[in-house]
């Protein structure tokens, strides 16, 4: 189980942005349900001058929600990409596979767009043909499948995106090759990232389940965007309100959240069967997770796993906890309504040669 020292370099997150996320977990709203959103997407579009666009969705909005919910784990994130009222006229009625294709079943932002590499592959609800992107962000223009997007969203919820394109998006069309773009030069140093971090699914499930924090704290890792990178890995994940009195202690994130992951998989059966007071070190220095049972519930340092297998595939398994794994100190009564946090040193490469 040992790991090397760059893949446990990947998990120290980009800490500063977490004031501004403990914020939002708590102050944003939620956007509409997906059905709703459709509606008033399809008001905006017919508003903006896309009708055909709008009557379509109207159409189709049944059948957009339930293949979203097979690609989505909340079934809400979704980005439409509507063509033109002349493009329908000289086209005429595309197939249905043809329209959702210009349906992506994850919620896109303009930035996001800009950022994507040349080449990039966006998921689409189409099964039979895939979305690349044809443009860099050195672009004064994006586009997909050559057909460039026409200006700003023309919706945005959140949760649904709009934008407006030139054209129909082609059918069957080819994943360009990197050195194919003008602009390509060869580096060995460079490495492919993929545009969508392998975290996604299970980001999407956290946040509709009230665990944005830990959500967000996974979206940022680099690690979720390479290739081919082994990694196994259990994460005990806090409630929101149970991390949000940390907002703005940027010194104790890492700590933080570091202590709540196991490097490796450990299923319910697995801590089930586990005999009492099974220890396992994690990437934190001075602090290791003893899993105990008592008749059928299992305790993580004391923690009761409220949900367990709240995730999980071959490579992550998701608990649900309802308060903070506590460290040493606290563990000891130290804690007080204003606690002091300590500084808790974290180790970049553990000795994990026990294991």
């Amino acid at each position: 189980m040992a790991k090397s020292s760059t893949t446990m370099a990947s998990f120290k997150p980009f800490f500063f942005f977490f004031s501004s996320l403990l914020y939002f977990s708590t102050a944003q709203s939620p956007p509409p349900p997906p059905p709703q959103s459709l509606i008033n997407a399809a008001e905006t579009l017919s508003n903006s001058g896309y009708v055909s666009m709008s009557l379509t969705l109207e159409l189709i909005a049944d059948t957009v929600i339930s293949r979203a919910a097979k690609n989505s784990l909340t079934g809400s994130a979704l980005t439409i990409f509507s063509p033109p009222d002349s493009s329908f006229s000289d086209f005429g009625q595309p197939s249905l596979s043809h329209i959702l294709l210009h349906f992506s079943p994850v919620s896109i932002s303009l930035s996001s767009l800009q950022s994507l590499p040349f080449s990039s592959k966006i998921p689409s609800l189409s099964p039979s043909s895939s979305l690349y992107v044809t443009s860099v962000s050195s672009d004064s223009r994006i586009s997909i499948n050559n057909v460039e997007i026409v200006g700003s969203p023309i919706y945005d919820d959140g949760y649904v995106i709009v934008f407006g394109i030139e054209d129909f998006f082609t059918q069957n069309f080819t994943q360009p090759e990197t050195n194919q773009h003008p602009n390509f030069k060869s580096s060995p140093q460079c490495i492919r990232l993929d545009p969508f971090s392998r975290f996604y699914e299970v980001s999407l499930m956290l946040k509709s389940k009230g665990y944005l924090i830990m959500s967000s704290f996974l979206e940022l890792q680099l690690i979720g965007f390479l290739k081919n990178t082994e990694l196994k890995l259990t994460v005990f994940a806090p409630m929101d309100n149970a991390v949000v009195g940390f907002s703005g202690d940027f010194p104790v994130y890492q700590q933080l959240f570091l202590r709540h992951l196991v490097p490796c998989v450990l299923y319910w059966t697995d801590l089930n069967e586990m005999v009492n007071g099974t220890e396992f070190k994690n990437y934190v220095n001075g602090l290791s997770l003893t899993i105990t049972k008592v008749n059928d519930v299992s305790f993580v340092n004391g923690v009761e796993i409220t949900y367990p297998d709240l995730y999980y595939n071959d490579w992550i398994v998701v608990h649900g906890l309802q308060s903070l794994i506590p460290l040493p100190d606290e563990i000891d009564g130290e804690m007080h309504e204003d606690p002091v946090k300590p500084e808790v040193a974290v180790s970049i490469a553990p000795d994990r040669s026990e294991f």
